[in-house]
């Protein structure tokens, strides 16, 4: 990267910092421009980078040419800031009656396609950070008389951390500017923000070195002859999306033994391969950080300007990453790259743009990559994909997979280079590791002998990883030479509690993640510093059978699934015609920290079957993090494995926390599914089903009893796949099921007297009035009431006080159903079953 490309950098990731100091000091008499000018003066003293942000807006930077204060290259360099600034400013909305500084909206608000009327929610000044995040509040409740106090503080901590960081490392600069500006609004005198300055100050800053490549290659390197800055509707710009496809199939391709080691290694590093080749896309096409604009999920996007060099690098990339995927997992896995123009016109927001708002244009290149797909390896097509290949012979196959390793003469004839390894120094588990030429392979001890079943190099990274997780990692560091865990040849990672990091290799650009910790001061070294968002930074057990032993009712593990509802849609049309590129970012990377980092929480929770979840742990319940794993969690969607009879309380419990999370707006929502399953079923069968149960719950119909409307979606289906239910019942059938669990196991108390239980025969009960119902419903449906009421009030005068009470109220609630939104009746066998579940005794 060119001096003047760093200058560049730095000048559009700093030109607004003086907001931030401003609103510490109100009464400050110098405006935000000075302020920013100062500040990176002092801090990179850098006269001419001060220079070039003193005249990042249009009105002072005309002044300034016209009395000669600026020329040359610092003049071209604001003048791009100045157009780079001005488009990723879309979204402020002018509001004369904005009097004093507001804090920042929170985007959530701003999402509505049709489902309610949305009310305004606030954003506190708080650490991005798990046990710190403070959810939005309603502009109502917010107290706005201690703002100015909490930015001055916030300012100081965020002056103090950025002085004490290397000043060349940009990449440990963006982070520290993502810790604090991530709450702080992008504008706030007399406008209206829900984009924060950091996302402006990021997107501004993509904008202006994709701009500056577009015009090298259209004026040369002489930048001094650059002009025609605001020209708007060339098309200078690409987003660049990149789609791992396979990842849902093969996650879950582990052998059974070390399952639960193996799956939680395996969604690591597939989430991992994600990121480094995004690193190794962006160090191709020597783009910073800044030009990353969103990771999760299995796909990233690349802000890229629009040239025959880009386009080149790009094909020439997505030739090469998908030959190395065809390579090592023969098309199981790959990777589809699309692509769409993008000028000024649809980067503002204003009249012209508004029936080509930004959002269509991210549909359209999500829709571009969907049809990609169907075309998957066809850069790299050939007929020799149809001829043989590989190892023939009688092969040595991997255990777990059945993907031909070797041929088998090969190792008897001892023709490989063989050495033992372990999963780490300490760990018991041993491994024959062969290589022949490139390729690498693992055989299995059995204690101390050597067994004849072999596994694939990715197999052995699956439990390697799992068993690193379980140390907890500190920190994860990336580097393009693959010395560590290495991604298709390209790159490679290390998982290491390391906090410093010395380059005794020459890596190029290395970067060190804190995982979970934004303490980012903390490391040393060589390497770029920044911090990383995991979902489920905990492991629970090597076996999955450990996990049944001694818990509540039936000894079986369960699949938690769920994910957000029209995302496709709220992306498209939720913003409507206020899209803008720094909308749809917030909004892309604050639901991807509820789910890659904020359910952490989970594992400072204990659990018992009565009091469900809650902030205290004491010996009568159960940690959360012993009962349950987090496999993966990201992007939108979550999958959960764990004791079966927790899973729907952390279900709710996602569902309650997410609702608040996005500022209680109806157009958001969640589904899920859950499936219940042996420990020694496999694991992925398991995953499939749950997922089948979330799709369930997203697509069959529910009827409103009150409103006599047909819903889908925002619901969950367990224990029934006939019967999805929504959150308000699902919350309801748990009520009833907790009473009936009680009554069996724990008894209700009588006036001081001896505690007395109720016999598991009303279970058998609550079945047959089930299966009186469904009969009913194809013949007399009137039956199955008149004969509950009557095996209900037997059971009712069988037990008296203190259950006659209660189970008359249980009666009148099935045959009114006044807190539920489908007939109770319909849940019956949801209760019945659950409550069965639960106090079922089975030899564990």
């Amino acid at each position: 990267m060119t001096p003047e490309e760093k200058t560049l950098l730095l000048g559009a990731l700093f030109h607004d910092i003086g907001k931030f100091e401003k609103r510490g000091n109100i009464n400050c008499k110098e405006n935000h421009i000075i302020l920013s000018s100062g500040f990176v003066n002092r801090t990179f003293n850098n006269e001419m980078l001060a220079n070039i942000v003193s005249n990042h807006h249009e009105k002072d930077l005309r002044e300034s040419i016209l009395k000669g204060k600026i020329k040359g290259p610092e003049r071209v360099i604001a003048e791009i800031i100045c157009e780079a600034d001005n488009l990723a400013s879309g979204e402020r909305q002018p509001d004369p009656t904005v009097k004093n500084q507001q804090p920042l909206e929170s985007i959530f608000s701003k999402v509505d396609y049709g489902k309610s009327n949305q009310k305004l929610y606030l954003q506190d000044i708080c650490e991005l950070y798990y046990n710190e995040y403070k959810s939005p509040e309603s502009k109502d409740a917010y107290k706005l008389d201690n703002l100015e106090e909490k930015y001055a503080n916030w300012w100081k901590k965020f002056e103090k951390e950025i002085n004490n960081v290397n000043k060349d490392e940009f990449e440990t600069l963006y982070y520290v500017l993502k810790k604090y500006l991530w709450c702080v609004p992008s504008s706030s005198y007399k406008t209206r923000s829900d984009v924060s300055l950091f996302e402006h100050s990021k997107i501004t800053a993509a904008i202006a070195i994709s701009m500056f490549r577009f015009m090298i290659e259209n004026f040369g390197q002489d930048i001094t002859k650059f002009n025609d800055f605001g020209n708007r509707d060339e098309y200078r710009y690409q987003l660049v999306l990149a789609d791992i496809t396979g990842i849902q199939n093969y996650i879950y391709n582990v052998g059974h033994k070390g399952a639960a080691k193996a799956l939680k290694g395996r969604s690591f590093y597939l989430n991992q391969m994600l990121e480094n080749i995004a690193y190794y896309f962006l160090n191709k096409l020597d783009l910073p950080i800044t030009n990353l604009i969103y990771s999760s999920g299995g796909k990233f996007y690349l802000f890229v300007s629009n040239t025959p060099k880009v386009n080149l690098i790009l094909e020439e990339l997505q030739m090469n990453v998908e030959q190395k995927f065809l390579e090592e997992y023969k098309g199981a896995l790959g990777l589809i790259i699309g692509k769409i123009l993008i000028n000024g016109r649809d980067l503002e927001y204003n009249e012209v743009g508004k029936d080509h708002p930004i959002s269509e244009k991210w549909d359209e290149l999500n829709s571009i990559v969907e049809k990609e797909k169907k075309r998957k390896l066809s850069n790299n097509w050939s007929y020799s994909l149809f001829e043989p290949s590989g190892p023939d012979g009688e092969l040595i196959k991997c255990a777990y997979t059945g993907i031909p390793l070797i041929e088998k003469e090969v190792v008897l004839e001892k023709k490989t280079l063989a050495e033992e390894v372990k999963l780490d120094e300490h760990s018991p588990v041993k491994f024959l590791k062969h290589t022949i030429d490139r390729e690498v392979f693992y055989q299995v001890y059995d204690g101390d002998t050597l067994t004849d079943d072999f596994i694939s190099k990715e197999q052995f990274y699956s439990q390697k990883i799992g068993n690193d997780l379980k140390k907890n990692f500190d920190s994860l560091i990336y580097q393009d030479v693959l010395e560590g865990y290495s991604v298709l040849g390209l790159n490679s990672f290390n998982i290491s509690k390391e906090r410093k990091y010395e380059n005794k290799l020459n890596a190029k650009e290395p970067r060190q993640f804190l995982i979970n910790s934004l303490k980012i001061t903390e490391l040393e070294g060589d390497a770029n510093k920044g911090f990383k968002f995991y979902g489920g930074d905990w492991r629970f057990g090597d076996t999955y059978e450990e996990i049944v032993k001694n818990k509540i009712g039936i000894p079986r593990l369960g699949v938690l699934r769920l994910d957000v509802d029209n995302l496709g849609k709220i992306f498209k049309d939720g913003f409507g015609k206020h899209a803008t590129f720094g909308r749809v970012v917030q909004l892309s990377l604050m639901l991807d920290f509820f789910f890659s980092h904020y359910l952490n929480k989970l594992k400072f929770y204990s659990w018992d079957p009565i009091e469900g979840l809650s902030n205290i742990f004491n010996k009568h319940n159960y940690k959360v993090r012993d009962l349950i794993e987090i496999i993966y969690s990201g992007g939108d969607d979550v999958f959960i494995v764990g004791h079966w009879s927790v899973l729907p309380d952390i279900a709710i419990w996602i569902n309650d926390e997410f609702k608040k999370f996005t500022s209680y707006n109806d157009n958001f929502s969640i589904s899920a599914g859950i499936s219940l399953f042996d420990a020694k079923y496999p694991v992925y069968k398991a995953a499939i089903e749950a997922g089948e149960l979330e799709e369930k719950a997203k697509r069959n119909e529910r009827k409103n009893k009150e409103s006599n409307t047909i819903k889908t979606k925002n619901g969950i289906c367990f224990l029934d796949d006939k019967t999805p239910v929504s959150w308000n019942d699902f919350k309801q059938i748990r009520k009833w099921v907790v009473k009936f669990y009680k009554w069996i196991e724990k008894g209700l108390d009588n006036q001081n007297k001896e505690n007395k239980k109720i016999s598991k025969g009303l279970i058998s009960r609550l079945y047959n009035i089930y299966y009186e119902f469904e009969e009913g419903k194809y013949s007399n449906w009137a039956k199955w009431r008149w004969r509950a009421s009557y095996s209900l009030t037997r059971l009712a005068n069988q037990y008296k006080d203190p259950y006659d009470n209660e189970i008359k109220e249980f009666a009148a609630e099935l045959f009114t159903s006044s807190k539920t939104e489908q007939e109770l009746i319909q849940l019956l066998y949801i209760i019945a079953n659950w409550t069965d579940l639960l106090t079922r005794k089975e030899n564990k």
